[in-house]
């Protein structure tokens, strides 16, 4: 998901201030403009099979009362609020209530529980067929989620869709509760499918060819050096993947470790997993021009971006990707992977 900017009472709160003397100014009392309630991201999307989706709604940063965030935090709500939403668009299918079944809110309470496992009624009301509804956004929360269930049979075909399936959701109004709450209602959240008959979706890299893993450490150990250091004997499996606006290239190792899953303790696999972000990539071409880029933290704490532009090809669910790596001044030649879907 992509992060939201927003600038609504953004001057205000930090231009604010009260001069006392000529040699002291002081911030205004905060507590005098509006908590602003939004949506957390402006996308995201899934493959055509994919069962659900969800969106959540969030805070504003606010000056940190304690003064310890100095670049601000979420300050819950003192009461309950009612937010009203609504999906403001949608296209590529005949009717909401063709795609979207059923709907849950809740809120994440910690890593392994939410309010759904306490039985925390957020009064989640929707109506399919004007895309309508009101949630409960509760006091002491930070952020809440809206998830919608979906037919998975509805898009899941073997053809290159070129019609665009989304939905557009943003919030309306809030029943305030007495206190001083408003929305944003300017920002949206789009929901696409992508059609997993293009690139997008997950493959796999042939790690008995020698060949191609020589090929694969090449090209990512110029920002990897766990990837660079790669032997053969390692490597249990490469997979590469296209997600919604995200590249990913993940080596599993046979090497294995014991991880605590709220506590449950299971052995899984080591991993070295590297991420890139990327824009404009439709889901209905076979053949195209690729650019993404990431960083890569230094041992100082800073950061140096990574790039890397090419081309792809799928004929057949094998991926032909061919890329030129640029990393800290050096940069890769071309180099093609072969993967298969």
């Amino acid at each position: 998901m992509k992060s939201l900017r927003y600038l609504l009472y953004a001057a205000i709160l930090l231009t604010g201030c009260e001069k006392k003397n000529d040699d002291l100014v002081t911030p205004l009392v905060e507590d005098n403009f509006p908590q602003i309630i939004l949506l957390s991201d402006e996308g995201d999307g899934e493959l055509e099979d994919e069962d659900k989706f969800s969106f959540k709604i969030t805070l504003a940063d606010r000056a940190d009362p304690t003064g310890e965030a100095l670049g601000g935090k979420i300050v819950p709500l003192s009461a309950d609020v009612t937010v009203n939403f609504e999906i403001s668009e949608f296209g590529g299918f005949p009717t909401l209530s063709s795609y979207l079944l059923e709907a849950t809110a809740f809120y994440e309470i910690d890593d392994c529980s939410t309010s759904e496992d306490e039985d925390i009624d957020l009064n989640l009301v929707f109506d399919k067929t004007t895309g309508k509804g009101s949630v409960t956004f509760p006091k002491g929360v930070e952020e809440i989620e809206i998830e919608f269930e979906t037919d998975d049979e509805l898009f899941d075909d073997d053809d290159i869709n070129t019609s665009a399936r989304t939905i557009e959701i943003k919030l309306t109004t809030v029943n305030a509760n007495g206190q001083n709450v408003v929305v944003n209602d300017q920002n949206t959240f789009e929901y696409v499918v992508l059609d997993d008959d293009g690139i997008y979706g997950e493959y796999e890299l042939e790690v008995d060819d020698a060949d191609q893993l020589k090929a694969y450490i090449e090209l990512f150990g110029l920002i990897n050096e766990d990837v660079k250091n790669l032997r053969a004997s390692d490597v249990e499996a490469i997979e590469i993947a296209f997600e919604y606006g995200e590249f990913k290239a993940i080596v599993v190792l046979k090497e294995t470790e014991q991880v605590d899953e709220c506590g449950e303790i299971e052995t899984v696999n080591k991993e070295i997993e590297i991420e890139g972000e990327f824009e404009g990539l439709d889901d209905d071409k076979l053949a195209g021009e690729i650019e993404f880029a990431g960083d890569v933290e230094q041992e100082n704490g800073s950061e140096k971006e990574f790039v890397y532009k090419g081309s792809f090809k799928l004929v057949n669910r094998i991926l032909e990707l061919a890329l030129t790596g640029e990393y800290d001044d050096e940069e890769t030649k071309e180099i093609t992977l072969i993967l298969k879907k």
